[in-house]
């Protein structure tokens, strides 16, 4: 299967193209790492406000899903330093942006799982397998070196699968 990223297909000259084209990356890296289904939408209507109110640069940045994915996850980061929680249904009832599909079990233990890995590993593995973003991109979206985040990554995969296998022997 051939992926064709988002920046070769057209770079966005208003923030309506950009919303088009990047806002799947960004839901898909917020709704990972938020189990508030309202939080989460919060989290990317605020980076696109911050997003327009720097359009300028966001047009003239390298790469403007990495921008956004890192406004993103600053965003993220801001939302549990507030530790502002609302008794709402956790976005894992709506699995996918826009998404009546109910997850699977395999899902739900993962993203358990996935609860319990140090955010750092778990911001790389989300960046990794669910944005589908290449070791490089990653260290320039968490601004670290390539073998930082070579080291994040597999410190957080091994992370995962101890949380996986201590699940395993609770079942």
């Amino acid at each position: 299967m051939v992926t064709i990223e988002p920046e070769a297909i057209s770079r966005p000259t208003t923030p309506d193209e950009l919303i088009t084209i990047h806002s799947a990356d960004v839901w898909r890296f917020v709704q990972a790492q938020i189990s508030h289904r309202e939080d989460a939408e919060d989290i990317v209507m605020e980076t696109f406000a911050a997003a327009f109110r720097d359009f300028r640069k966001v047009a003239h940045a390298d790469n403007q899903r990495h921008w956004l994915l890192a406004v993103a996850r600053r965003k993220v980061a801001d939302r549990h330093r507030r530790k502002y929680r609302r008794a709402e249904e956790p976005i894992a009832h709506a699995e996918g942006y826009g998404s009546t599909q109910t997850p699977s079990t395999d899902q739900l233990i993962t993203r358990e799982a996935l609860s319990r890995v140090a955010e750092d590993q778990r911001e790389v593995l989300i960046l990794k397998y669910v944005n589908g973003l290449s070791t490089e991109e990653i260290g320039q979206v968490i601004r670290r070196s390539v073998a930082a985040t070579n080291s994040l990554l597999q410190r957080g995969r091994e992370s995962l699968r101890a949380a996986l296998a201590t699940h395993g022997e609770n079942v």
